[in-house]
């Protein structure tokens, strides 16, 4: 007897599993590039207020290009910029090339943002589409390719980089590979069209209710990207060993972030995004006082770092989720809107850190840390302000 055929609701569900492990593959290549900067400029031991300029002028504009890009996928160009974007996200690995041309390494970064920026909406909205009643578990799938990527992305440069300098650009063809994947394999069903003008109106009539989630992702990320920007400054400056110098320590934290995001999207799904952001600052500023207050490093204050991003990773998933339930029909622009747009205020983080760590100045990257915890109160004020779910 021959088997029966699967219905087309099975063969949805199927598509659906697969283009999700395409973007989550895709994701970890993109941001497997995304994570290469800070260390690399404490490898080549360049100027770090110059390096924070650098990382904060591509962060700023690649993320608030983001909500353009998200606007743009919602109309019908999701698939094309999830290509394009993954396709250019390499660009920061040809850096030691122009290791004696600040402005052709800052060229380099800000082109690696841009591919970042539009493959992150894009394909954050074609994840949060995918099921209706999973919105929280899905994007979380969806970030933990990134996660998995951003926190290898430098343990896998600098082998590459102590090997030969010149090699690393042999990194980018993990995201031009899965850019070709996406291209080939991924179905361009759902690809909305909408009237110009729509997506603006809906946005402005839920300001009042996105405002407060805007504020806790825009000072988590700031106190996230200092920290990433700093991390392996700290750890010379307490003679952590060689290989946490150049990537344990960065694998720790981001690994951390990843650790929490299954759990953090299916609690957003049950949960209050009021009482998730809540528990996230409090806990991420008692993780961070504690790292900032040791004087060494040791395997076991790894523990730590991981804490850090765990707690504050929550904030990511529990906001973003809770954006794309309320405004379901537009879940890139909801993307772009609560990552993009905070991420690039957020960007001034590594040039401000980056002064306040100068030597010349006197400064030390802990007790520049220590002046970002103060955002801590803010964003736990803010996140007070979210509305109960049944508001």
């Amino acid at each position: 007897m021959a088997a029966p055929s699967p219905t087309a609701s099975q063969r949805t569900t199927t598509t659906a599993w697969w283009t999700l492990l395409a973007l989550a593959a895709a994701h970890s290549a993109v941001d497997c590039c995304s994570g290469i900067w800070p260390v690399f400029k404490t490898l080549a031991q360049l100027d770090i207020v110059a390096a924070g300029l650098i990382a904060t002028i591509g962060s700023m504009t690649g993320n608030g290009l983001q909500i353009v890009f998200g606007l743009l996928a919602d109309r019908g160009w999701r698939k094309r910029l999830i290509v394009a974007g993954a396709a250019v996200a390499g660009a920061v690995t040809f850096a030691p090339w122009a290791v004696r041309s600040y402005p052709i390494m800052g060229a380099l970064v800000l082109a690696t943002n841009v591919g970042s920026a539009a493959f992150h909406p894009s394909a954050t909205g074609a994840a949060a589409s995918l099921s209706r009643r999973r919105v929280g578990f899905m994007i979380a799938l969806f970030l933990s390719g990134g996660y998995l990527g951003y926190a290898l992305s430098q343990f896998l440069f600098s082998a590459v980089y102590e090997s030969a300098h010149g090699l690393t650009p042999v990194i980018a063809l993990l995201p031009l590979a899965m850019a070709a994947v996406v291209a080939v394999g991924m179905p361009a069903t759902a690809q909305v069209r909408r009237q110009g003008g729509v997506e603006w109106r809906t946005l402005r009539g839920h300001l009042g209710s996105l405002a407060p989630l805007f504020a806790v992702q825009t000072l988590a990320g700031a106190v996230n990207i200092s920290l990433v920007f700093l991390l392996p400054d700290l750890l010379v400056s307490r003679d952590a060993a060689p290989w946490i110098v150049r990537g344990g320590g960065h694998f720790a934290l981001i690994a951390g972030g990843g650790l929490s995001l299954v759990p953090a999207g299916y609690a957003s799904d049950r949960w209050s995004a009021r009482r998730m952001l809540v528990f996230a600052n409090l806990t991420t500023a008692l993780a961070l006082g504690v790292l900032l207050l040791r004087d060494g490093t040791s395997t076991l204050d790894l523990l730590v770092v991981t804490a850090v991003d765990a707690f504050n990773g929550i904030n990511n998933i529990a906001a973003v989720a809770e954006g794309n339930r309320l405004l379901p029909g537009q879940a890139s622009a909801v993307s772009a809107l609560l990552m993009g747009l905070p991420w690039c205020i957020a960007a001034l983080g590594p040039v401000v850190a980056g002064v306040l760590a100068d030597p010349s100045r006197g400064g030390t990257p802990a007790g520049a840390l220590g002046w970002f915890m103060l955002l801590m109160p803010l964003g736990l004020a803010a996140a007070l302000r979210v509305r109960s779910r049944t508001a």
